[in-house]
């Protein structure tokens, strides 16, 4: 939730510069994990997000993919 508010001011600040807010993806800055990657994403503002170790093991590598696929079809 908190990172959705701030993203969502964010997105703000961006429209209030720019027409083209809406296609500027915003990324997520904190490590995203198998286990925060689908409520991450599934928030309206936060478009991707940084993936730290949690690429280095294959299982929940798999998992944010998933969440990413499903989030943002």
């Amino acid at each position: 939730e908190q990172a959705q508010a701030v993203h969502a001011v964010l997105r703000g600040q961006l429209a209030a510069a720019t027409e083209q807010a809406a296609r500027i993806p915003l990324l997520y800055g904190g490590s995203m994990s198998a286990a925060n990657a689908a409520q991450l994403l599934a928030q309206p503002d936060i478009d991707g997000g940084l993936v730290g170790g949690a690429s280095l093991k294959a299982e929940d590598f798999l998992q944010i993919i998933a969440a990413a696929q499903t989030n943002k079809a």
